[in-house]
């Protein structure tokens, strides 16, 4: 049986099964204690509204009927609601206890691996609390509770919980935007340290703590533009796990060593040139230097290759790698137009490879990183190629209209502009007169 704390007692009668332990916590809605079910013989949390109006009820009941309908272990369980026994007394709601502490009290900068696992286990728990219908509209540290390693192992394999849901309301594209904006910007803290107002005040320090890519995630998510942003909370979910998977890939690369990482680059680049011949030309650029362009070739190439024969899943991963290398091409060498032109020549052929949101995903952050045109030495080339990712972002979505149209004449005027750079370029009249044959057919091209 629990210790018993003589000298700290609930502060309303409740059913003598629940033996009080001592004062958790509390906040504006309620406070919380930590009890024992005597009946149950286990642990429990139980919650009190702070007084006994209509409007704490409400609010107290509205959270445990939340907490029972969305079943997730990164939600705080609900066992039971209990009725005052006096009428001078309160609702009260017995929890799950959780043994552990706030994440508030955690350290302020975690490894990526960790940030993330406690991230994606929030964003699937609010994704769930929206397909319910509601939002939870205060998610910060103070109100998610990180299991001890004991009991993250024992039932959930879940190490993070969010708790605190009575301020939780119906669910609308406002509030979903600021659970998102919340989760994005908890995982930032947890990275860096940082708020969202130094992170957009300072690009340096984005490209510097945080890994390749996922700045670029982290920033749309915490934007306020309708078009920029991320339209709900699955998408977030699988832009945040397709990065994940793409870092996870290259850490399991890298811990090959250098030696045995060059020596699988030379296999894959012999195979690859055994079966087309015609790409030799490649081996005069590649060096076993960490050359982050040259990787990126090599893994697109062999993707191609193994999707053409049917290995649909070895493809995948050889064009998560390509990727990888590609972003930190680009993110190393951001004025390098050749370095943009690659990469979005594999994003926009990888049809086979990846899904319909993960190639506009990836587009998107494409266009985001080209940045103005103006700023290329080649600047004609630099908005034929803009041009050529709103086409396709355009071409990807057609089932959105708004978009389509949005997408189609940005692309216009990119090439309108490559045009009037230099008006004799045979491929910048070519893909303008696409755009305007698909802008004439509704987008049904």
């Amino acid at each position: 049986m629990a210790e018993a704390h003589p000298d700290k007692t609930f502060p309303y009668p409740i059913p003598a099964r629940y033996q009080c332990i001592k004062l958790l916590g509390h906040g504006g809605s309620g406070l919380v204690y930590k009890a024992y079910d005597q009946r149950l013989k286990r642990e429990v949390a139980i919650k009190f509204a702070r007084s006994p109006s209509i409007v704490s009820r409400h609010r107290l009941v509205n959270e445990a009927r939340l907490l029972s309908s969305v079943n997730h272990p990164a939600l705080c369980r609900v066992f039971d609601i209990g009725e005052p026994d006096v009428s001078s007394s309160s609702l009260f709601m017995v929890l799950e206890y959780i043994d552990g502490e706030p994440l508030s009290k955690a350290k302020a900068s975690m490894s990526t691996n960790e940030a993330i696992s406690v991230t994606s286990s929030l964003v699937d728990a609010v994704c769930r609390m929206h397909e319910a219908g509601y939002a939870h509209n205060d998610i910060h540290p103070h109100n998610i509770m990180i299991r001890s390693s004991a009991e993250a192992t024992k039932e959930y394999h879940n190490n993070v919980a969010l708790v605190d849901l009575s301020i939780a309301a119906p669910s609308s594209p406002l509030t979903i935007q600021r659970d998102i904006y919340q989760l994005s910007a908890l995982l930032l803290f947890l990275l860096t340290g940082m708020k969202p107002e130094p992170f957009f005040q300072n690009s340096v320090v984005q490209r510097n703590r945080l890994p390749s890519g996922l700045g670029e995630i982290i920033r749309r998510a915490l934007s306020l533009e309708p078009n920029s942003n991320f339209r709900n909370c699955r998408d977030f979910q699988k832009a945040l796990n397709t990065w994940f998977h793409r870092y996870k890939l290259k850490q399991r690369f890298l811990k090959l060593g250098a030696a045995n990482a060059a020596a699988l680059i030379i296999v894959l680049v012999m195979f690859a040139f055994l079966r087309e011949p015609t790409n030799a030309f490649l081996f005069k650029n590649y060096s076993t230097d960490k050359n982050q362009y040259a990787h990126a070739v090599v893994f697109a190439h062999y993707s191609i290759h193994l999707v053409n024969d049917g290995y649909i899943q070895q493809a995948t991963e050889q064009a998560e790698l390509a990727l990888t290398h590609f972003d930190d091409a680009v993110s190393n060498n951001p004025d390098k137009l050749q370095y943009h032109v690659e990469r979005a020549n594999f994003i926009l052929n990888s049809e086979r490879i990846f899904s319909q949101a993960q190639i506009t995903t990836m587009l998107l952050n494409a266009v985001n990183e080209l940045g103005e045109p103006e700023h290329y030495e080649d600047k004609p080339g630099a908005f034929y190629l803009r041009a050529r990712m709103y086409l396709g972002l355009a071409k990807l979505n057609s089932e959105q209209p708004h978009l389509v149209k949005q997408w189609a004449d940005s692309a216009s005027q990119s090439a309108k502009a490559a045009i009037n750079s230099q008006p004799n370029v045979d491929r910048y009249q070519k893909l303008h007169r696409q755009i305007s044959q698909y802008q004439s057919s509704g987008g049904t091209d």
